[in-house]
């Protein structure tokens, strides 16, 4: 047996890793929706999501939870840094606010490096490992902005974006 069929020829049941990335898929794919609402549900967002995932796996994570947790909280970087891509600069240059419940956003929409990015989905990953673990959307998307706020004035360490992203959140 080659692993693709069974001994009817039919398709088999995927093997444990395999079912358990395509349940962490399905649990952040779930959340991100509800963050993000079903504007959200793309072909392109899904993809991301699964390699994501898939890459998350081959750096040696194994549990279901922290996959789709880290993927999710890449995923919503992602479409924050989308948001404010596509942001007119004049727009939060005289407001001030984001549209996130009144969140500050960068003053000059910007496209992020990749190390960048990888910097801030690192910095979120350590913001949510010291909150509570049912910590409201609400949180987590204040949390994303504030690190995408930083990050756009050119602050890339994962450490100084979590410390300052999380003391924001305490003085809100």
């Amino acid at each position: 047996m080659d692993g693709d069929t069974n001994q009817n020829g039919g398709p088999s049941a995927p093997d444990e890793k395999t079912a358990t990335l395509a349940r962490a898929f399905d649990s952040a794919w779930e959340r991100f929706v509800g963050i993000e609402g079903s504007r959200a549900d793309t072909e392109t967002n899904r993809k991301q999501l699964a390699a994501r995932i898939v890459a998350l796996s081959r750096a040696g994570e194994t549990d279901e939870a922290t996959l789709a947790q880290s993927a999710l909280i890449h995923l919503c970087v992602l479409a924050e840094a989308s948001r404010l891509g596509n942001q007119p600069p004049e727009s939060s240059a005289n407001s001030g606010l984001g549209a996130i419940g009144g969140e500050p956003q960068a003053p000059h929409a910007q496209a992020f490096s990749p190390q960048t990015v990888a910097a801030m989905s690192a910095a979120l990953e350590q913001c949510v490992d010291t909150l509570p673990l049912q910590a409201p959307s609400s949180a987590l998307q204040f949390l994303s902005a504030n690190i995408l706020e930083q990050a756009s004035r050119g602050e890339q360490d994962p450490e100084r974006l979590s410390s300052n992203a999380l003391e924001a959140l305490r003085n809100r």
